[in-house]
């Protein structure tokens, strides 16, 4: 299992030999072999080896920051929840000090490639811990994020409808570090538990996995089928998770997937890779045309890729109109051309 997640993350870091076109990009990343990550790199990748650009990945990011940044044409291309493009054109949350006005006009600068999911997030301890429900993090240490990240916003949001209303501060103690300490306070005992998100499979479960046995906990049926639940997880940036727990099986015996019915939920952030609207056409396609193309490969070398839904478009798998969002026009004749629709409301 180690070997089949390193080897799908590690052969996508390299942007290739070929050289592009005298076109040189930048492009940020969250969290080091999560979705954000692996999509920057596969793009790098496919860019350079179809000679279109040369790509910088810079991994790690807060994309709260990376995507003010694109918005305001500092850098080229960035991950983005979409959640973030909703709540920066109100200017609301980690964009309440922009205001409402400054916010519209910086999240209507971003214009979308190609989307994905981010991750679904779930609750993991040592086995030794006790923590075995949402409602045990009560008094504990728990990482719920990077500071001010998107991740952080909904961790919280999780922890909070799955466990009766338990808050940080309150209910519980919030440890937040950047994503490149994120493994060390888990392992190193500083937090009790983690709150994260997490691809299936997710790159950083081996090394929990090799310093002892896991509890990964599911939200609770009752309270995912409720009202407060069922309206946060289609609210706009979120798409509801729902799949057997066996589906988890790879993680082996030591893994205890806890969940009452033998089904594992939870909440998936949708997002994508976005540019700014003002990005030449002829390239915003080639990138996505590159991107789509390759798809398949990205199916091979990866194997958290199709349950990311990479490579798709459908807005119930994605709520492009809740949250707002639009693709770049050479992005929309990309898609269109290789045989996908886009959904009107996401069309520029």
């Amino acid at each position: 299992m180690k070997k089949l997640l390193l080897a799908g993350a590690a052969l996508l870091f390299a942007a290739g030999s070929a050289q592009a076109q005298g076109v040189k990009l930048t492009s940020a990343a969250a969290q080091p072999g999560g979705a954000s990550h692996i999509s920057a790199s596969f793009l790098a990748e496919v860019a350079a080896a179809e000679k279109i650009a040369t790509i910088q990945v810079q991994v790690g990011q807060v994309l709260t920051k990376t995507m003010v940044q694109v918005a305001q044409g500092k850098n080229d291309i960035t991950a983005s929840a979409f959640i973030l493009n909703f709540l920066m054109s109100r200017g609301l949350g980690p964009y309440s000090g922009l205001g409402k006005e400054k916010g519209k006009v910086l999240a209507g600068n971003l214009r979308l490639l190609f989307p994905f999911h981010l991750a679904h997030f779930v609750l993991v301890s040592f086995q030794t811990s006790g923590i075995d429900s949402y409602a045990k993090l009560k008094g504990k240490r728990v990482h719920n994020g990077p500071p001010r990240g998107g991740a952080l916003v909904t961790a919280r949001n999780v922890i909070r409808l799955s466990s009766g209303g338990l808050s940080e501060g309150k209910g519980y103690t919030g440890k937040q570090i950047a994503w490149g300490q994120a493994n060390s306070i888990f392992l190193d005992g500083s937090v009790d538990a983690v709150v994260r998100p997490a691809t299936n499979p997710a790159s950083w479960m081996p090394i929990f996995l090799a310093a002892g046995k896991l509890n990964m906990v599911s939200v609770p049926k009752k309270l995912f089928e409720g009202k407060a639940w069922q309206k946060y997880s289609h609210a706009p940036g979120n798409v509801p998770v729902l799949f057997p727990i066996k589906d988890l099986a790879h993680y082996g015996p030591n893994v205890r997937v806890i969940s009452a019915d033998n089904m594992f939920r939870s909440v998936a952030n949708s997002g994508g890779s976005m540019v700014n609207k003002n990005m030449n056409k002829k390239l915003a396609k080639a990138l996505t045309a590159a991107f789509i193309k390759n798809v398949p490969d990205l199916f091979r070398k990866t194997a958290f890729a199709k349950t990311s839904h990479f490579g798709h478009v459908a807005d119930k798998n994605f709520n492009f109109c809740k949250a707002g969002i639009k693709f770049h026009p050479g992005a929309v004749e990309a898609w269109e051309e290789a045989g996908h629709k886009i959904i009107a409301c996401a069309k520029p």
